[in-house]
């Protein structure tokens, strides 16, 4: 691609003599650097000028900063004025600004976002609309899935996948989008014909400090005009808040309050949910194998959202109805009377949203197994051990990607928002910790197993080891989840 091209729409300025007019790619990795790629780099700290000459002793013809820097003669170098929101045009210059003939509609918030963004793809994808999917892990193309490391993707990365998407006929991608994504300008130019707003609870302090942070970084991606029409949930405060600042056009949801979009009543069950909702000045019946009332939130904004990309109401109700749900989200499995639920819940808030829900299904013990990642947020560790002790019957400690911190502090943090010690074990294997839970339950009790979802590794010191929740469960149980 030609330099011009490339930095179409940045402010930049040259530090040396052009000396190059194409560059093969870009990138932010100097350790991947071939002869004729550019570098962007991101931290201009001492590190990163040991980049900046790792980069160029590799053959780079191109270095993109943000601060003054000097390179060896015959390598072009460039300031800009900032380095993340560059790089996120650059990614996107790079695939012929891809995203530009996209129907885009971005999730934003703290729990809903996969399932959401799975019912959307899935209505769409039913509804013969040709639907990407971008989402926690992984992404989807038609029915073909493809592994991701994180929510969302890096710049080049993403936009690489928007191209791809585009060349096979995709029309509308629906993506998750990350309260760092976000932070990071990983999005930075990208047109959300549609944007919504789950909600806001507790997650990732360790990196944003405090949550009127966390909220403002949400709340910006609706309020810089990323999204052209939001759709808010206003059940909840952080949603209130921001249906009140926005300019642009919005549409409300809720189950409990007044919105644009309510629900009149709903029956929920171990086998779904059946809600009657006021739905564009119609009143309409939805029927879903998804359970709890949590996931009527999600169904609700998903709906609305289909509606917007032209789906009528009649067939969104038809295929609503053949979605199961999303693998590790209240995947419910019922063995010898006994329910079994795998859910991806890390926060206070998203295992408060399950245990609600099973307790009213539940007509015997509610026992939760569940555990903290580390290197993350440890605010929240003891308030999902006050959370999981005040709603379930007995709650077993374990491990959940320790990652570089020792398992049993990270176990010990929780229980210390237990009171009744009575009521909790801490078994470190998480393997024991779920055969424990299958040793105490009697018939029609309930085992939650929280935190991992359809995770299919465990990470601790840098490394990580196959492993998967549902696999363990069969396993423990000589049978086969279907």
């Amino acid at each position: 691609m030609t330099i011009k091209e490339l930095l179409d729409g940045i402010e930049f300025g040259w530090l040396t003599d052009l000396k190059v007019v194409e560059i093969k790619t870009i990138t932010h990795k100097a350790e991947e650097i071939t002869a004729g790629d550019g570098y962007i780099c991101l931290h201009t700290d001492e590190k990163g000028m040991q980049n900046i000459a790792l980069a160029t002793s590799r053959g780079a013809s191109l270095i993109i900063v943000d601060k003054f820097v000097r390179v060896p003669d015959g390598v072009a170098a460039i300031k800009v004025k900032n380095i993340r929101e560059s790089y996120a045009l650059l990614a996107k210059n790079f695939y012929s600004k891809c995203s530009d003939k996209l129907k885009m509609i971005g999730v934003v918030g703290t729990n809903g976002k996969s399932t959401t963004a799975y019912l959307i793809y899935n209505l769409l994808t039913k509804n013969n609309v040709m639907c990407g999917l971008i989402g926690t892990g992984f992404y989807m193309i038609g029915k073909k899935r493809f592994n991701l490391d994180m929510t969302t993707p890096d710049p080049m990365d993403l936009h690489f996948i928007l191209s791809i998407m585009s060349n096979c006929g995709v029309t509308t991608v629906v993506m998750e989008v990350s309260s760092h994504a976000i932070y990071l300008k990983k999005v930075w130019g990208i047109k959300y014909n549609i944007g919504i707003f789950t909600n806001l609870s507790q997650d990732h302090l360790d990196f944003f400090g405090d949550m009127q942070t966390l909220e403002k970084v949400k709340h910006s991606f609706f309020l810089d005009g990323f999204a052209q029409i939001s759709i808010i949930n206003v059940d909840d405060k952080s949603g209130e808040r921001l249906a009140q600042k926005l300019s642009l056009p919005n549409i409300t949801y809720a189950v409990d309050n007044k919105a644009d979009i309510s629900v009149n009543t709903y029956e929920l069950s171990s086998e779904g949910s059946r809600f009657n909702v006021n739905l564009f000045r119609e009143t309409t019946i939805f029927e879903s194998e998804l359970v709890g009332k949590y996931n009527i939130y999600n169904i609700l904004s998903a709906i609305v959202a289909c509606k917007l990309v032209g789906v009528r109401i009649k067939f969104l109700i038809a295929t609503l109805k053949e979605i199961k749900p999303l693998a590790g989200r209240a995947n419910l499995f019922k063995h010898n009377d006994v329910n079994f639920v795998i859910d991806y819940a890390h926060t206070p808030d998203g295992l408060q949203n399950i245990l609600v829900e099973f307790k009213k299904l539940t007509y015997g013990k509610l026992i939760i197994v569940f555990g903290a990642g580390g290197d993350r947020d440890k605010d929240k560790r003891s308030k999902m051990g006050e959370v999981a002790a005040k709603l379930a019957d007995f709650v077993i400690v374990t491990t959940d990607n320790p990652r570089s911190e020792n398992p049993v502090s990270i176990m010990q943090d929780i229980a210390n928002g237990i009171c009744d010690k009575k009521k909790m074990l801490m078994i470190e294997d998480r393997r024991e910790a779920i055969k424990k839970s299958i040793e105490l339950v009697d018939a029609f009790d309930t085992i939650i197993i929280a935190g991992k979802g359809c995770e299919e590794y465990f990470e601790k010191n840098g490394k990580k080891y196959p492993y998967n929740d549902k696999k363990t469960l069969e396993e423990l149980l000589d049978t086969e989840w279907k």
